[in-house]
């Protein structure tokens, strides 16, 4: 009985740290990605890059006060709560990013201030939904928008760039890639 007990712990132990392992791992080569990336939106460094499946997102607070937008905030309260980013710029359409954990986030070029059917959706999470339900859920192997990691909703450069109409240039360093958001 004590032999048994201590293979099951032993495996336990084993499978504890392989999985811690595997974790550190991952958050390492996703820390090493984000040294190979810089971003400057207006000629500010943009600080806390984060890498994720090879694509770099900064926080959107940092990169609305960068470009000097405004952006606002609003808790939507229905089946889930919901998430509603605002930015608005001088020029440009205004943008609007929503969603939660839960369901993913949706990136909008607003063609007005409100909900229009001529608004642009720059990213829209992939669902997966069984054949006649309407029970839905996001397809995490697919998605690649917002992230909300530590109180802070981190977006992807290249779909904000495109949303707020703002021109993207990237060039490759010794250091790695340098990505430049400006006004057109």
């Amino acid at each position: 009985m004590i032999v048994k007990f201590r293979r099951i712990s032993l495996f336990a132990l084993t499978s504890v740290l392989l999985a811690a392992s595997l974790v550190w791992n991952s958050e390492q080569a996703a820390a090493n990605d984000a040294e190979n990336y810089s971003v400057k939106a207006a000629g500010t460094p943009m600080t806390n890059v984060l890498v994720h499946k090879g694509k770099a997102y900064v926080p959107l607070k940092s990169l609305a006060d960068a470009m000097g937008y405004e952006i606002s905030y609003t808790l939507k309260e229905e089946l889930d709560n919901f998430h509603q980013y605002d930015v608005k710029a001088a020029n440009n359409p205004p943008v609007s990013i929503w969603g939660n954990d839960k369901w993913g986030y949706t990136i909008v070029r607003r063609a007005t201030q409100e909900m229009n059917v001529n608004d642009i959706d720059i990213y829209k999470p992939a669902k997966l939904c069984p054949e006649e339900s309407d029970h839905c859920k996001l397809d995490e192997s697919k998605y690649n928008g917002p992230l909300f990691i530590k109180n802070t909703l981190y977006v992807p450069v290249r779909d904000m760039a495109t949303a707020l109409n703002l021109k993207l240039t990237m060039k490759q360093t010794q250091k790695g890639r340098v990505i430049h958001l400006s006004q057109r």
